[in-house]
């Protein structure tokens, strides 16, 4: 019999159980469902997925701030075996096309205020269509009649992570991979899904955001509070959806949870329900853990990757680890860290972190990550960085190879060399070496950071503008000839 991990089955035994307790929360507008109203819409916007051709193996894309409709439909898609693919509406839409028909979207759904896409998306092959469609097809459709598909090996989602080289890269993840992740989260975090209150703030387009503990809880009659920013983040409407809605566990990278605090002092706040501050996406520093420990708030470290569905490595608050080890592998995770030469670090030794198990995309096959750690005497795993010169901004992955050749296309820049700054609020900063043309140097100030930043807001993602500019007469190379970071990091410090 083929297994079940269809989070439709799920919601709906969590709909006989418990049909009044509060389902979703949009925070944004205030919209409130129960369990029973929640599977209700699901079996409903099912029925018009099916009314529209969205069938097994079909691809829809949601894109748009935070907000139920990311979970509805995603729901409803697994009801008919479809695949969801969430996106950020913070990218360029040139490339939300791009990723659309690199994966086959036949449908689009956008929130109002990412309806700018929509001439781009259209030409990529798509029907596009408005959350507010996806509630009036909801409205006026009859509940599906047929059960959901039983889901298991079938792929269930496609999420984005940046590569190396820049490009998108899309990482399939099946209905199992994904429960797995989930089951590492209840066991890690050891929280009970249908009493728990979860607040969203990450990126839905983000394994944080989607999967993790936000699908789990919901799906098995727990409570789930969207908190989506059309515009700039609002550390005082978290502040006041933990407070009103008792949210009892979030994820958030440290960019977001300094936000927070730093609000929190401004204009206070209650805290006290935030029981399981989840923090991830880079590194956990003994600041920010001292200021969270301030409030109130035990912070519980995670490391994760979207191929591993969210789940890697967890520090608990009472586990012993240091403050900013990324703790021991969560329960179904195998973890190694491989030298060079691919064998197990010694202690103290540095290597690139290896996982396999039920939660990872690899399945039984180690999953070379890319992220390069040390195990200390104790076992303890300690982030050393990101291999391939990724920059990590606020939980964002910057690939330098996107940022210099959007640079290297503007007629004041010659050459470039892009590189990640320590930062203390961000982690890191993207930072630039800059040759200039002769038109450059003819224009001095359009080789600012706010320049540049501007002269590219459509070409780049608000998290891959440049924040520092150097202007060099000719990049630094390596002794083979190539443009070397390190120097360029270094030039930086001088």
């Amino acid at each position: 019999m083929t297994p079940d991990y269809s989070p439709a089955r799920a919601l709906l035994a969590a709909a006989r159980r418990h049909p009044n307790r509060l389902s979703l929360v949009d925070a944004t507008t205030g919209e409130e469902w129960s369990v029973r109203k929640a599977a209700d819409t699901v079996a409903r916007l099912a029925a018009a997925f099916e009314r529209a051709g969205i069938g097994e193996g079909a691809r829809i894309a949601v894109i748009g701030a935070n907000s139920p409709w990311h979970y509805i439909a995603a729901v409803a898609a697994s009801w008919l075996r479809a695949v969801t693919v969430p996106l950020s509406p913070r990218m360029p839409s040139a490339a939300l096309a791009s990723m659309c028909e690199q994966v086959g979207v036949s449908w689009v759904f956008l929130d109002e205020a990412s309806f700018a896409h929509a001439p781009a998306l259209s030409g990529a092959r798509a029907q596009v269509a408005s959350f507010a469609d996806l509630a009036a097809w909801a409205d006026r459709t009859a509940p599906i009649e047929e059960a959901p598909a039983r889901c298991g090996t079938e792929l269930a989602a496609i999420l984005f992570t940046s590569g190396s080289t820049g490009t998108p890269r899309p990482v399939e993840l099946t209905h199992e991979v994904m429960w797995w992740g989930s089951t590492n989260f209840r066991e890690g975090f050891d929280y009970a899904p249908a009493s728990s209150v979860v607040g969203v703030c990450a990126p839905a387009s983000h394994i944080g955001g989607f999967n993790g503990t936000s699908m789990d809880v919901w799906t098995h009659g727990g409570t789930l509070v969207t908190l989506g920013f059309p515009g700039s983040f609002d550390a005082r409407g978290v502040i006041d959806a933990i407070e009103r809605y008792g949210i009892t566990m979030m994820f958030a990278v440290p960019a977001i949870v300094r936000a927070i605090l730093d609000e929190h002092e401004r204009g206070g706040g209650d805290l006290s329900s935030w029981i399981r501050p989840l923090i991830g996406g880079d590194a956990m520093t003994a600041d920010l853990a001292q200021a969270m420990l301030a409030v109130g708030l035990s912070p519980i470290h995670v490391w994760g990757m979207t191929e591993t569905s969210g789940a890697g490595t967890v520090a608990t608050p009472d586990c012993g680890a240091p403050t900013g080890s990324l703790g021991v592998p969560f329960p179904y995770v195998d973890l190694r860290v491989m030298a060079t030469d691919e064998r197990e670090a010694d202690v103290d030794e540095m290597g690139e972190i290896w996982v396999r198990g039920p939660g990872v995309v690899s399945g039984l096959e180690w999953l070379r990550t890319g992220d390069l750690a040390t195990r200390d005497a104790h076992g303890w795993l300690h982030m050393v960085g990101r291999a391939h010169r990724m920059i990590n901004t606020a939980g964002e992955l910057v690939a330098p190879p996107t940022v210099e050749r959007a640079l290297r296309s503007l007629d004041v820049v010659s050459d470039a060399l892009v590189v990640g700054l320590p930062d203390e609020r961000w982690g890191q900063i993207v930072a630039a070496l800059i040759v200039a043309s002769p038109a450059g140097l003819a224009q001095a100030s359009s080789l600012s950071a706010e320049a540049l930043s501007e002269t590219l807001c459509d070409s780049l993602a608000p998290w891959e503008k440049v924040r520092r500019v150097l202007v060099v007469e000719a990049l630094p190379t390596t002794t083979t000839g190539k443009p070397d970071p390190v120097a360029a990091a270094r030039l930086f410090q001088s």
